[in-house]
């Protein structure tokens, strides 16, 4: 979806990096969203980081198309990122702590935002073994945009608890397989 989108995009005077903001400020939207009390909240705030992780795929595609790739927007778009992932994350938990008040989401939000920046830690160490071992051929790869559409279907699915169970599992078990493959 997100080359379709840049293929619009690229006619505009927006650059990578003002595409990286606009992702981030949707994701904090989306979150502030998810973070309120009742169903259509969290479906909402569900539907808007999902178009916050399109838009955000629209950014490199941008620089690419506009020859306009620099090192500071790939930073910047990867910092950018951890913090959308912290504040959806919290927002999905928050909105089931303020809901039904357990410890186990917030023990849950904690395990999923650890996991979420730890498996973003060790992606370039673990393309970078990949690339070597494989030498171009593709590889089995969780990221942030299956972490975005777990929390879009939890949230559309009104699951907030077992959405950031299967986040928190998911992406720390896959930084462990990462571990156990470098």
């Amino acid at each position: 979806v997100s080359r379709w989108l840049s293929r619009y995009l690229v006619r505009t005077a927006l650059t990578p990096n003002q595409t990286s903001l606009i992702s981030w400020l949707l994701s904090c939207i989306a979150a502030g969203s998810m973070a309120l009390n009742g169903y259509p909240a969290l479906a909402a705030g569900g539907a808007l980081a999902q178009l916050a992780s399109v838009i955000d795929g629209c950014d490199g595609e941008i620089a690419r198309l506009k020859y306009s790739q620099s090192e500071f927007g790939g930073w910047f778009d990867a910092v950018l990122d951890r913090y959308a992932d912290a504040v959806l994350l919290f927002g999905l938990m928050w909105h089931e702590f303020a809901a039904e008040g357990t410890g186990l989401a917030i023990l849950l939000g904690f395990a999923a935002i650890v996991g979420s920046f730890l498996n973003s830690y060790t992606a370039d160490k673990y393309d970078g073994v990949m690339a070597q071992r494989l030498q171009g051929a593709s590889y089995f790869r969780l990221g942030r945009d299956v972490r975005v559409l777990f929390i879009f279907l939890g949230a559309i699915l009104n699951q907030p608890l077992f959405t950031l169970g299967v986040v928190a599992v998911v992406m720390n078990v896959e930084v462990v397989r990462r571990i156990m493959i470098c």
